[in-house]
């Protein structure tokens, strides 16, 4: 008897199902823990534990909300046999040390002129503003998290842009054509990729509906990592 695989376990799916439900919002509030942490920090350290344990949780559970849509996409969409081609863009690695440096120049600054204010020191005022900006505002520094899907049926958006997160599916059903075009700013698409560029290349998904896929969502403008390769695995009639 062939073992059932572990997307499929009834467990995993209830946890997959709690964790799904609950708001990216909720979870990305963690950040603000590096205040007490790094305030309240003392060597041995005491309640400021409390403080990291809710920092590491809040990390863990953004990673497993992730691998939870993952699981629910192949589980719903794919199978244990199905197509399931992903293409998660790469951080843009050049932009990130870029800002993290003017961040870092900046909070420097702050912490200077703050050092010695409501007890502080230097370093600490530092730590927190360095922490919290990389943790909360992770976007501005990595891009938004983005990951898209190609399965038999259709495709698969995961945005994740702060605090807020999309995760959506389009069937071929309700997709008209998919066009490689440069991304343009006043045509009103909704720009679901990891950095936001005037002018990048990527696929803009239209669809059949007239009055678009949503009353939201008019047109979608994507960039995958591999276009090209995206653009292979799509079904005939849509490269």
């Amino acid at each position: 008897m062939s073992m059932q695989p572990l997307y499929n376990h009834p467990m995993k799916q209830s946890l997959d199902r709690f964790i799904l439900s609950i708001p990216r919002l909720f979870i990305k509030q963690f950040p603000y823990a590096w205040f007490p942490l790094t305030v309240l920090w003392t060597w041995p350290p005491n309640i400021s534990l409390v403080f990291l344990a809710v920092i590491i949780i809040g990390l863990l559970c953004l990673r497993w909300q992730f691998a939870a849509w993952m699981a629910y996409m192949r589980r719903e969409h794919a199978g244990q046999e199905g197509k399931f081609y992903v293409d998660r863009p790469a951080i843009p690695w050049g932009r990130a040390v870029r800002n993290i440096a003017i961040l870092l120049a900046g909070s420097g600054l702050v912490a200077s002129f703050l050092n010695g204010q409501l007890g502080l020191t230097f370093w600490q005022f530092f730590l927190i503003i360095v922490l919290f900006m990389l943790t909360y505002r992770d976007s501005q520094f990595f891009g938004a998290q983005t990951t898209y899907i190609i399965t038999a049926t259709g495709i698969a958006v995961y945005y994740a842009l702060g605090h807020l997160d999309y995760r959506l599916f389009f069937t071929f059903k309700e997709i008209s054509r998919i066009e490689q075009t440069r991304f343009q700013k006043d045509k009103g698409w909704d720009y679901f990729a990891r950095t936001r560029e005037i002018g990048a290349e990527g696929l803009l998904l239209v669809s059949k509906d007239i009055h678009g896929f949503s009353k939201r969502m008019q047109r979608l403008f994507i960039v995958p990592g591999n276009i090209e390769k995206f653009l292979e695995q799509l079904p005939y009639g849509y490269k």
